[in-house]
C-alpha cells in the first residue's frame, strides 16, 4: 500500500492558521523550526537549479486519524509536509515537497503516468530523475505563461 499525496482540501486564511484536513499542524518550535528548515532548503535547491518558484507558505505537522497515509498537501501556494515524509529522508522528502509543489505553483493534478505526480507514492523517484520531471513541469508553465501574454497583448 502506497502513501497517499493529497491536494486541495485546504483552507487558507492568510493571518489566521493555515489548515488542511488532512494534517494537523504542529505549533512552531525550535524542533519544527529545525523540520520545516528541510523543506525550505529543497525550496533554495530548486532556486539554486534556475527554476523560479513565487513564495510558498510551508507548514510541518502530523496526519490526521481520518488521513493516516498523507504525507503532504499542496495547493494556493501552501503546502503541508508531515513530519513521516521528512523522517524518511531526503530521497523521500524530496519527492513529497516536488510533488506537494506541483500542486501549488503549477496546479497540477495527480497523474498516474507520472512518477512524480502518481496519488499514490510505493518508493520515491531518484534524486536527479525527481528534479528532471520537475524542471519540465517548470518549463512547461514557463511556456504557458509567455503563451498567455502574447495573447492578452496581441488583444490589446
Amino acid at each position: 500500500m502506497g502513501y497517499k499525496l493529497n491536494m486541495f482540501n485546504l483552507t487558507t486564511n492568510k493571518g489566521e492558521n493555515m489548515k488542511t484536513k488532512e494534517i494537523k499542524n504542529y505549533k512552531m518550535n525550535d524542533s519544527v523550526y529545525k523540520l520545516r528548515r528541510k523543506v525550505i532548503d529543497i525550496l533554495y535547491e530548486a532556486r539554486n537549479r534556475g527554476i523560479k518558484l513565487p513564495r510558498v507558505n510551508v507548514r510541518i505537522g502530523e496526519s490526521t486519524h481520518n488521513y493516516p497515509n498523507v504525507l503532504g498537501v499542496g495547493g494556493a501556494l501552501n503546502i503541508w509536509i508531515t513530519e513521516k515524509a521528512i523522517d524518511r529522508g531526503y530521497q523521500y522528502l524530496l519527492h513529497v515537497v516536488l510533488h506537494e509543489l506541483g500542486h501549488s505553483v503549477y496546479n497540477l493534478p495527480h497523474d498516474k503516468k507520472c512518477k512524480l505526480m502518481a496519488p499514490t507514492l510505493s518508493k520515491p523517484c531518484e534524486v536527479e530523475q525527481a528534479w528532471e520531471i520537475f524542471k519540465k513541469y517548470d518549463y512547461n508553465n514557463f511556456i504557458i505563461n509567455i503563451k498567455n501574454t502574447i495573447k492578452r497583448i496581441g488583444a490589446r
